[in-house]
């Protein structure tokens, strides 16, 4: 069955709606719709999990303003081999239940530390179907994290307003564990680090951006200190993230990718093109990284 079930004249005609209103496409609107009856699936299992990255930061703390059609999701603990397959089984179900495809099912296997999903699920507003992905990932634990209401578009534009839907919509608003901002703003940091190191730039400029919205938003104190060490040190045991090995230095790294421009094309030629919000690179580096590149935050302390 559909995620939109009975349901598709209404369907249609609330996303058309919001849409507009909001200024997005259909299709992000869509997707948004679909993310949110997912998470709202995964979050009544009882399982560990906690929900993450670029589009943590949009649909639970409404931070940033761009696209992001990832849902990332991690646990605050290491899993068993047991937890894993009932996170891959709960995965599977909920896409199921919401009429969604797996279309890389070779590319799966529980027993690794990252998976990447590919769905397809069939648009109200495109010919052929459309895809979301959902990524796993259990290198580390996640931490902190904390239970936080987690929107959709649909369901903020509704709250907005004070307006009821003529359909039930119970992901609306959806209650989950949600990884920290000041972990997002930690792991967003030694992320592009990795990817300089590994001369890597399609898709991650998008953290530049991100940063640069986190950044006011959290405390630079010795909490936060004390929180970067903590992930240095288990990000140490991963060959995924060089820049955590005690030989690099990540204010010295930072001020280099600022003054080698090194994600300039990619942000120019795909970051700004998600953005909702006129930010240019300069803006989005001067106001992130290079606040950072200046502090101590990121000093290797044995």
């Amino acid at each position: 069955m559909n995620w939109y079930r009975e349901n598709k004249d209404e369907w249609r005609q609330i996303i058309e709606t919001v849409s507009a209103e909001e200024h997005r496409s259909v299709q992000m609107v869509e997707k948004d719709t679909i993310q949110s009856m997912f998470l709202l699936g995964l979050s009544g299992s009882d399982l560990p999990i906690v929900f993450k990255g670029g589009t943590s930061l949009s649909k639970a703390y409404d931070l940033i303003d761009r696209f992001s059609e990832d849902i990332d999701i991690s646990a605050d603990r290491k899993l068993s081999e047991t937890e894993r397959r009932n996170v891959k089984s709960a995965i599977l179900k909920t896409a199921d239940d919401l009429g969604l495809k797996l279309s890389n099912p070779d590319k799966v296997m529980s027993r690794h530390s990252y998976n990447k999903y590919v769905f397809e699920y069939d648009s109200l507003f495109s010919d052929i179907p459309l895809e979301m992905i959902v990524e796993t990932s259990f290198y580390q634990s996640v931490y902190p994290a904390l239970e936080h209401e987690v929107y959709s578009i649909i369901g903020r534009f509704c709250q907005d307003r004070d307006i009821d839907l003529p359909i039930p919509f119970e992901a609306s608003i959806v209650n989950m564990k949600v990884q920290s901002l000041q972990r997002t703003f930690i792991d967003k940091v030694f992320a592009i680090c990795d990817y300089r190191l590994q001369d890597m730039q399609d898709r991650d400029s998008r953290h530049l951006y991100d940063i640069a919205k986190i950044l006011p938003e959290i405390s630079l104190d010795d909490d936060l200190k004390a929180l970067v060490d903590k992930v240095r040190k288990d990000r140490m045991t991963s060959k995924n993230n060089p820049s955590a090995q005690p030989e690099h230095d990540i204010p010295k790294m930072l001020k280099e990718i600022i003054a080698s421009r090194f994600y300039e094309p990619d942000y120019n030629n795909l970051t700004r093109r998600l953005l909702y919000e006129d930010v240019s690179y300069d803006e989005a580096v001067n106001n992130g990284v290079a606040v950072v590149a200046d502090l101590d935050l990121f000093e290797y302390r044995t």
